[in-house]
């Protein structure tokens, strides 16, 4: 059976989370103004009126409300007419009692038989009212659910077309350094392809989210592969984390990480004749995942390819954006002092 969400309506918002109940009060009560609005003769008058309407229309809302919710418990997806029916049915029959009981408590001398016959057209005109205000909130619903998946759906396409971008010399230097050592090392050139066909298997993968696992798996596959291109004596790593402490299982986007790595080796390593130290520090900070990259800045003079540098972390920048939105940022220092580069982003846990 699918986890409940609190929805009996696919397109509905939660309606079992605090965030829902605050937002139905205040749309009940600014619809109880615009009816007291609509009713008032002067200002004394308005007060009184916003009190009934408010108790009215408060009442009629968190009523239905906590009832989808309870009903979104039992009914689980089901199709969208019974579960349309099922939301206008419920409104429906609290705007009832709830002009039955205004009613009752209005008085009046009669039977309560002849008050409801002579009261027909109030009950009839909530009823109305209620039902085209549920219709009209349905119609909105559906249209931004809509919406919604509209823009997941380009944000994913173009997700899809930033990590299509990665640099593809890896591919060609990997098997050039596999071939090198096929005969002199062939048990070392049979691990570093191992190395090579799981980073393909993930750069191949379609999947939008990946655990933390696999990604700091794959960045260590694709150190392992640049350590045998450019010799343990040029590349030095140093990884600065406690994977006891991290949320190994925590869902992230495919290859947050390892480009960083790649840009650290390709612009901060490479360049430079005797190497440097590379290190990677992953934290577990509470609610969020702060991840950095350091490495050496390259000697003076030394062509690093900025543009393409600056090109790759614009792409990381972009992901970044399209998987968390405002939720994640990255950070670039560069310390002329201790001659080290650092590129960093924190990212929420989900």
């Amino acid at each position: 059976m699918p986890a409940f969400n609190g929805k009996i309506l696919s397109y509905l918002p939660n309606l079992c989370v605090p965030q829902a109940l605050l937002r139905t009060v205040l749309a009940a009560e600014f619809l109880a103004i615009i009816l007291a609005l609509t009713v008032a003769s002067d200002l004394s008058d308005f007060f009184v009126k916003l009190g009934l309407h408010s108790l009215f229309v408060q009442w009629v809302a968190l009523a239905s409300t906590f009832t989808l919710c309870l009903i979104g418990r039992v009914i689980v997806n089901p199709e969208i007419a019974r579960a349309t029916s099922i939301v206008l049915g419920v409104v429906a029959l609290f705007t009832l009692l709830a002009s039955v009981l205004g009613l009752v408590l209005a008085g009046g001398q009669g039977d309560l038989l002849d008050k409801l016959a002579a009261s027909g057209l109030f009950i009839i005109k909530n009823l109305v009212i209620a039902l085209v205000i549920a219709l009209v909130l349905l119609r909105y619903f559906y249209i931004h659910n809509q919406w919604e998946a509209t823009v997941e759906s380009d944000s994913a396409a173009k997700y899809d077309a930033l990590q299509a971008r990665m640099r593809p010399h890896f591919l060609f230097n990997s098997l050039n350094t596999i071939a090198h050592l096929v005969h002199k090392e062939p048990k070392r050139a049979e691990d570093a392809l191992l190395d090579l066909a799981d980073i393909m298997r993930l750069t191949l993968d379609k999947r939008s989210r990946i655990s933390l696992r696999e990604e700091l798996e794959l960045t260590l596959a694709y150190l392992r592969m640049e350590g045998l291109r450019l010799g343990e004596r040029r590349l030095h790593v140093k990884l600065d984390m406690d994977r006891n402490s991290l949320p190994m299982d925590m869902d992230i986007p495919p290859f947050l990480l390892q480009p960083l790595v790649e840009n650290a080796v390709y612009h901060g390593i490479q360049p430079r004749q005797d190497g440097g130290l590379l290190t990677v520090s992953l934290y577990d900070a509470g609610g969020r995942l702060d991840v950095a990259v350091t490495n050496p800045l390259p000697p003076a003079g030394v062509s690093t390819h900025s543009k393409g540098n600056h090109i790759a972390q614009e792409n990381l920048v972009n992901r970044l954006r399209l998987a968390y939105g405002d939720r994640a940022n990255l950070k670039i220092q560069k310390n002329a002092n201790t001659q080290q580069y650092r590129v960093s982003f924190s990212i929420p846990k989900e």
